[in-house]
């Protein structure tokens, strides 16, 4: 009786744990084999721009310039609402998916070092585009 209840606790805890990390995020979308997500309780606006975190569910394993191995990754994309474009603020690289295991890379990029991309129509990061920016 006493291992049956152990086991009941040990699950509501798993749970609990996986609610909490899973807490905000919503899909996106999937496109070419990567899933996109998004949390809209981290948008920020200010003036022209939005914040919002996503998150990228790779179909393999990648490997990033230093030689990490990651399987997804989450980034903090601004966006500028008028012009329609955006760029990364922050990237965190984790080893297992949807942003478990270990963290391979993290970087946050200095504003001088922002470099701002078009947002191309029909595709999964102008949806992203249009929810940080209230659009959707």
């Amino acid at each position: 009786m006493k291992m049956k209840k152990m086991k009941r606790q040990l699950f509501l805890v798993l749970l609990m744990s996986c609610s909490a990390s899973w807490a905000g995020w919503e899909l996106t979308g999937k496109a070419d084999d990567l899933t996109h997500y998004h949390d809209k309780s981290t948008i920020k606006i200010n003036d022209l721009t939005a914040q919002m975190w996503v998150m990228y569910d790779f179909p393999g394993v990648q490997t990033n310039t230093d030689g990490g191995r990651y399987k997804s990754a989450k980034s903090l994309l601004a966006f500028n609402c008028k012009y329609e474009t955006l760029t990364m603020v922050s990237v965190i690289q984790y080893s297992g998916p949807t942003g478990t295991g270990e963290v391979v890379l993290s970087d946050t990029f200095n504003e001088s070092e922002w470099i701002w991309d078009r947002i191309v129509p029909n595709t999964l990061v102008k949806t992203e585009w249009d929810i940080a920016c209230g659009k959707k």
